[in-house]
Parts: structure tokens; C-alpha cells; sequence
């Protein structure tokens, strides 16, 4: 039997590594599914939790990535014949209508193919008490967190503050997640815009390449259609007021994507 720990770098993951490591639980494997499309402060702490955990515990991560880019699946098309949609670029992720097809290419598929290797295996998952909800009846999930640690998100957080440890990305965003998910509130959004300018410019040359193409089935990063002419508008709008940003301040999806 193999112990799998999976990180995704948020606070909840690298809480729940740390202590696994800390406290001596077996761990055979620290697993990273990179989606490719991380913000670059989000690589930059990767890196200084690797270099910790390989000084401190001997402990390396092993990282999963794509055969393929997100460009090669926003860009190709749909090909079924039983479809309306056959022949279409395939465009954004839905992810507010159905799975996101880049989760299952980048994180599902490589994670899937890593763990049928290591063959018979247990899996850390880093919910919280907050999460209780969340965790699956399947004694193959383990929930160190919940069960022995017994911590919240909060405690999380000050953990991390207390190790000096701190994910600077969470001076911007409440979760993490791929840069571009477009399952983030429009006050994420709006960090995005203001906050890192090449990520938004990204997103713009997206929409401006599907826009090229007749039939698109998602053109678009945001619901109801707004593009990002739309929401910059809007944020300008903000930015200029003063304003909070009182939007819905949602957290991503519960798309499963940090596990």
C-alpha cells in the first residue's frame, strides 16, 4: 500500500503536506498537477515549498503535466457526428454548465495515469473542517485535516502565517485555481485585470483569435456573454470610484481542481 499526498499549493494542501511530514505519516508521494496555466507567483512559491520540503523532510514533489496545451483543446474541434455542436471550435471552458475540459485533460487524465502506476494506494485530501461536506465514502480518500488535525480554514491560514509560510496569492484571491478559470467571481476577475496585466492580456488575445473563427462554442471567459472589453469598462469604472468591488465575492467552483 502507498501513501499519496496530493498539493496544490493553495493554503488547505501545503498545511495538510507539512504536517503529514511533521508528524511522520507515511507519505510515499507528494503529487503537483500543473494545469500549465498557474499564475507565475503561484510557480515562484512552488519552488520554495519544493526547496522546504526536500531540505527539511527529504521529501521531493513529483509534478503531472498535460500531453497536450490548453490552446490545443480552445482552439480544436468538436468532433461528433450525434452532436449539433459537431465541427465547432470547442472555445472557453463552460465551466458553469458542465465539467471543464481542460481540469479533466490537465489534472484527471496525468494524475489518473500517475496513480495506476504507483498501482494499490491511499489519497490525503486536504479538505477542512469547513469542507466536511465535501468528503467522499470511499476508505481510498484520507482526511488528516478533518480527522486527526481537526483544523479550519482559518486555522490554515494562520498556520501558514505562523510558519511564515504564506502564499502570496492569497493577498489577491480567497482561493486559488488556474489563472484564467472561469468559474472566478467578478471580484477575482477584477484582481486579475489590475493585478496581473500579461494574464489579462492572455485572456484578450483568446477572445480575440476565437472571434476569427464562425462557429465558436464559447468565445467568451464570462457569463452572459460579457467579454473583456465588458468587464474591463466595468473596472475602470471601479478603479477610478474607489470602489471596494461590492460584486459576489463567490469562491471558485468546487470543481475539485485543488485536489
Amino acid at each position: 500500500m502507498k501513501y499519496v499526498a496530493t498539493i496544490s499549493f493553495g493554503k488547505d494542501s501545503t498545511v495538510l503536506c507539512d504536517l503529514l511530514l511533521k508528524n511522520k505519516y507515511p507519505v510515499d508521494y507528494i503529487v503537483f498537477t500543473d494545469t500549465m496555466l498557474e499564475f507565475p507567483m503561484m510557480y515562484e512559491y512552488k519552488e520554495k515549498v519544493t526547496k522546504y520540503f526536500k531540505e527539511r523532510y527529504g521529501k521531493e514533489i513529483i509534478v503531472t503535466k498535460p500531453k497536450s496545451t490548453f490552446e490545443d483543446w480552445c482552439f480544436g474541434t468538436i468532433n461528433d457526428k450525434n452532436s449539433p455542436l459537431d465541427g465547432y471550435v470547442r472555445g472557453i471552458p463552460m465551466v458553469w454548465a458542465e465539467p471543464c475540459y481542460w481540469r479533466r485533460e490537465s489534472k484527471v487524465k496525468p494524475q489518473d495515469a500517475l496513480f495506476k502506476d504507483i498501482g494499490e494506494h491511499k489519497i490525503y485530501i486536504g479538505f477542512t473542517l469547513d469542507e466536511a461536506n465535501r468528503r467522499m465514502i470511499d476508505d481510498k480518500f484520507l482526511y488528516p485535516l478533518i480527522d486527526d488535525f481537526k483544523m479550519t480554514e482559518r486555522d490554515c491560514q494562520s498556520y501558514l502565517i505562523n510558519q511564515e509560510m504564506e502564499n502570496p496569492l492569497y493577498k489577491y484571491f480567497s482561493r486559488t485555481g488556474c489563472s484564467v478559470c472561469p468559474a472566478q467571481s467578478d471580484k477575482a476577475w477584477f484582481q486579475v485585470w489590475k493585478h496581473f496585466p500579461e494574464t489579462w492580456e492572455y485572456m484578450r488575445d483568446i477572445e480575440d483569435r476565437l472571434s476569427r473563427f464562425e462557429k465558436v462554442k464559447s468565445a467568451t471567459w464570462f457569463n452572459d456573454f460579457r467579454n473583456c472589453d465588458d468587464m474591463e469598462k466595468k473596472f475602470k469604472k471601479a478603479d477610478k470610484q474607489g470602489s471596494l468591488f461590492d460584486f459576489s465575492d463567490e469562491p471558485l467552483k468546487q470543481c475539485f481542481c485543488a485536489i
